[in-house]
């Protein structure tokens, strides 16, 4: 989706300067509730201007949402609802002038002139005060955290899963091809299965069309996405969903652990290895079972680490405050997704 460029939209200093452009500005003819333009009058349904009658409030309108307000005791309070955009970026930039904006996920970030910065997310208000040189400032200063890897507790982790480490890089060298690219180049180098040998591993799925009798896929479901907590989840589902989730991992790790009997060692190593293809694949209904599947063997130590560390998140990742005008990067943000969130 695009979103429009915000264009000129009237710098406003201060609540004064809000009421008398609100009360400077004749409404739309013809227009129930009334509706005064914040910029150009054509573009009223894009960005207006109105007051609280309730408490004096000049807001400055995007769309529908009153992102920026002016109080009577000289204070602007930030809020730009469910949605973050490009446009309400500008449109903060816009109002305020002195306060930079980018986005960064859903949420917006703040830049000030003192070098400080700030975060906004959904649903979130923000109280800004002048400073003693007239710009605006967080009236609450904020202290902002990422995640970083404890290396320590990472290599403990690799060191549970070493021998099935060495046993993948094994496999990924004895059956890894080169895949050709554009001009007869070597783009990167692939592993390749068939719908017949994961069928193998993993049982098959049937069509149940009857139409379709003669198709089947991989049953793979359950394991693809290994390393994706739950998000996005309706309310009545979650805890079954993280139920589901944790089982999977636990699973999983039970397959490539170095404690484990000799006996059933390579024939989980063998269906971990193949949990690990098919982690991004889409199995779509076929006929031909000699299908091809690929991945990029760089992808496996990638999908490996990236689900263990999310089963061990609170040992691999330490939160940590950031240095004033630095802000989170949020790379580890989805390891970190509790049932909560």
């Amino acid at each position: 989706m695009g979103y429009a460029t915000i264009t000129n939209v009237p710098y406003i200093y201060n609540y004064e300067q809000a009421l008398k452009k609100w009360q400077s500005t004749k409404p739309i003819r013809g227009r129930e509730p009334e509706i005064r333009p914040l910029g150009e009058r054509r573009d009223c349904d894009s960005y207006s201007i109105r007051k609280n009658v309730w408490t004096d409030v000049i807001e400055c309108v995007l769309y529908k949402t009153p992102v920026v307000k002016f109080t009577p005791d000289g204070e602007v309070i930030l809020n730009f609802g469910q949605w973050s955009s490009s446009s309400t970026c500008q449109f903060i930039s816009g109002v305020l002038q002195s306060v930079r904006t980018s986005r960064q996920k859903n949420e917006v970030v703040l830049g000030f002139k003192d070098g400080s910065k700030a975060m906004l997310g959904q649903h979130q208000e923000m109280v800004l005060v002048k400073d003693a040189h007239g710009n605006w400032t967080p009236k609450a200063k904020q202290t902002l955290y990422d995640y970083r890897v404890n290396r320590k507790e990472a290599n403990n982790v690799r060191k549970q899963v070493s021998q099935f480490h060495n046993y993948m890089s094994g496999v990924i060298k004895l059956r890894a091809e080169p895949v050709e690219g554009y001009y007869g180049t070597i783009s990167h180098k692939a592993v390749h299965t068939t719908y017949a040998d994961l069928i193998e591993v993993f049982g098959k799925e049937e069509h149940t069309n009857a139409s379709n009798l003669d198709q089947m896929r991989p049953d793979v479901d359950k394991w693809i996405g290994l390393a994706e907590k739950p998000k996005h989840c309706r309310p009545e589902h979650k805890v079954d969903k993280w139920a589901e989730y944790r089982e999977r991992a636990q699973k999983f790790f039970e397959l490539v652990k170095n404690d484990q009997d000799d006996n059933a060692r390579h024939q989980n190593y063998w269906i971990a290895f193949n949990i690990l293809f098919v982690q991004e694949a889409a199995m779509y209904w076929r006929s031909d079972m000699d299908t091809k599947v690929s991945v990029n063997i760089a992808q496996f130590e990638r999908y490996l680490y990236k689900t263990l560390f999310t089963m061990f998140n609170d040992k691999v990742f330490a939160k940590v405050a950031l240095a004033e005008g630095k802000v989170p990067s949020g790379r580890y943000d989805d390891y970190m997704l509790t049932e909560e969130d």
